[in-house]
């Protein structure tokens, strides 16, 4: 079970809840021989649950970014966990440059949802915000769940310990540090009243992680603004940065072909012109079966209407 939207489902803490399956089985064997991060593979050893809680949280970010990027030129499609090495992150393009910050911020996200959960027992709380909470009416939880454990973990986990000072190191850790940048910038608050009847006299509030697509769609922005890396030119810790140019993604081979378009009777997405480089795309109709105007008759069932959707899918022509 991978941990997406776990974080819409947070709340201020009562008692640990179950772990997943996945966390109290240690690291997987990839992941012990890995040569790719020498934190990870210590990390694996002394802290399992962790190293499992932030890989599964880099899975969903880029399951968020594929969703995300679907209809662009660029899909995501080839976003390989950053504990793996893919291969773009040998390279320092605008698109490297997003997948680093996805990575970073999807470490922080899912230790920290663990955290929140009470699934890993190396968290600590973050430290107190200032005094002035009190007099907008609420008081600190006490407990930011971990986010900041997680931003920290992030960084020791993914933050090459080399002292390499090429280019391609100093954009990388740069975009790390925007993705970690990312999860803090993206906080929301969430309060709970005490008062009679819950009147609201008084609010206990904390801070906690927004939902991995808000995090995407904030960091998929920063991406369409990343600035060229150049020696000595400032940038925002949370702006993006690349190298060189990115890839004619035109010429990238598919083994399925794109999906470049679809429509029903009410919405369409997507944009075969801008997609398919002039190759065409052919049509096919989809019948879809669901279930519909769901209603409860007294006292407990659920009746439906069978219902069908009429949907049109586009595919590049190959």
């Amino acid at each position: 079970m991978a941990f997406t939207h776990l974080s819409d489902c947070i709340s201020h803490p009562s008692a640990p809840s179950q772990p997943p399956f996945k966390l109290t089985q240690g690291c997987p064997a990839d992941l012990l021989h890995s040569t790719a991060l020498r934190a990870v593979l210590i990390a694996c050893q002394q802290q399992p649950s962790t190293v499992v809680a932030a890989f599964e949280g880099v899975e969903d970010v880029l399951n968020q970014c594929r969703e995300r990027m679907r209809f662009q030129p660029w899909d995501c499609a080839d976003a390989g966990n950053i504990m793996h090495d893919p291969p773009i992150l040998r390279k320092g393009y605008r698109e490297s440059a997003l997948i680093w910050a996805l990575s970073s911020a999807g470490t922080a996200w899912g230790i920290a949802t663990a955290c929140a959960q009470g699934w890993i027992a190396d968290c600590a709380c973050s430290p107190p915000q200032s005094s002035s909470s009190e007099q907008a009416g609420w008081e600190y939880g006490g407990c930011s769940f971990g986010v900041q454990h997680g931003v920290t973990m992030s960084r020791k986990l993914l933050t090459k310990s080399t002292v390499s000072s090429s280019p391609l190191r100093i954009v990388e850790k740069h975009n790390l540090k925007a993705g970690r940048l990312a999860v803090k910038k993206t906080l929301i608050a969430s309060c709970k009243c005490h008062g009679v009847s819950g009147s609201c006299q008084q609010k206990t509030c904390w801070k906690k992680t927004a939902n991995l697509e808000h995090i995407t769609d904030y960091l998929v922005n920063k991406y369409a603004r990343a600035s060229l890396y150049s020696r000595g030119k400032e940038t925002k810790n949370s702006d993006l940065q690349y190298l060189e140019s990115s890839p004619n993604h035109c010429l990238k081979k598919t083994v399925v072909p794109r999906v470049c378009a679809w429509r029903n009777e009410t919405h369409s997405q997507g944009d075969c012109s801008r997609l398919c480089c002039g190759r065409g795309f052919s049509i096919s109709h989809e019948t879809i079966h669901h279930k519909c105007e769901c209603k409860f008759v007294w006292c407990c069932n659920l009746v439906c209407k069978d219902c069908v959707q009429h949907r049109w899918v586009s595919t590049c022509n190959r």
